[in-house]
């Protein structure tokens, strides 16, 4: 069994399309998305209609809980603001109510028909407390959480940053490749940004799990960004926001 775990989609459509025609020729089994299909891009509607139809597990992400709960777009900064209104006229009932369905987190225990995943966990931001949306850029907050966590492998999105941790004899680390072995130590993965990378690498991010193999690679793709960057033209969205997608930035 293998597992695709893309994140962030962020409405990009074409970054998703690139990236679930890869995870098609690789013969991937299930895919498993970390949350945010929407925001900052121009294709909302599209970006949940295409999981759909792949069957995807999808979890809540904190710009898809802002849509379910218009009130706190407010709360978000200046340049994902526009966006998040663009998908609340784009979004029906269907859709919102496709959205509150997902949940905040999700134990491999849980999950149907696949084996192998007891002691693996999936969340959009910090699975001890999913719902704060906390970003977990620096390596000691990983730490802190990997001491109490108790599932072995985790794979959480929300930063952008596709990387891998272990922790070994109470020791947290970042590892530097992007192949990793899962051995008797406890990891976090996060697969990066389909839609809004922002590790340097403007290619779509995800990651691909071999649960026989008992490995966990990441994986970047190109797409059509220019395109993306002209339909978000098109609807005047932020400049800022068009520009880091070439950049991953």
């Amino acid at each position: 069994m293998r597992v695709a775990i893309i994140a962030d989609i962020h409405a990009n459509l074409e970054a998703l399309e690139a990236a679930l025609i890869a995870i098609e020729r690789e013969g991937i089994d299930r895919i498993i998305c970390l949350g945010d299909i929407v925001g900052y891009g121009p294709d909302p509607l599209g970006c949940i209609y295409r999981l759909q139809e792949v069957e995807a597990l999808v979890l809540l992400g904190n710009h898809d809980q802002a849509i379910i709960d218009p009130q706190s777009i407010q709360s978000f900064n200046a340049t994902a603001r526009p966006s998040l209104l663009y998908a609340c006229e784009c979004i029906g009932e269907e859709e919102r109510a496709y959205l509150e369905g997902l949940p905040l987190i999700k134990e491999g225990r849980d999950i149907d028909g696949v084996d192998g995943m007891e002691e693996v966990v999936f969340a959009h931001a910090n699975p001890l407390s999913p719902a704060e949306w906390e970003p977990l850029y620096l390596h000691y907050k990983i730490a802190k959480i990997m001491d109490v966590l108790e599932h072995k492998i985790a794979f959480v999105g929300h930063t952008h940053y596709a990387g891998i941790y272990c922790k070994m004899r109470a020791r947290t680390i970042p590892l530097t490749s992007s192949v990793v072995a899962i051995g008797p130590h406890q990891y976090w993965v996060n697969p990066g940004s389909i839609g809004q990378p922002r590790d340097g690498n403007w290619r779509a991010s995800y990651a691909v799990w071999d649960i026989e193999k008992n490995g966990v690679e990441l994986h970047r793709v190109e797409y059509a960004v220019k395109r993306t960057q002209e339909k978000m033209r098109r609807l005047d969205l932020p400049h800022f926001s068009i520009e880091r997608l070439g950049q991953g930035a």
